[in-house]
């Protein structure tokens, strides 16, 4: 069976991630293009910028 792949420009806005350096728990608010950027919201309630290769996505795509 051909392997399916998943845009990273299709995750969905509230999604849960993980910061790969910090281990943090983030909320996606916004995806960015040209480069692909993750807009997330801290748990400080601070709003950073991160690439795509320095978060872990969680549940995402789901598992059928």
């Amino acid at each position: 069976m051909p392997k399916k792949y998943f845009s990273l420009n299709q995750v969905p806005i509230g999604t849960k991630m993980i910061i790969k350096d910090t281990k943090e728990e983030v909320e996606l608010l916004e995806i960015q293009n040209f480069p692909t950027t993750f807009i997330v919201l801290l748990k400080s309630g601070v709003r950073a910028t991160y690439f795509t290769h320095q978060v872990d996505i969680v549940d995402w795509p789901e598992k059928k």
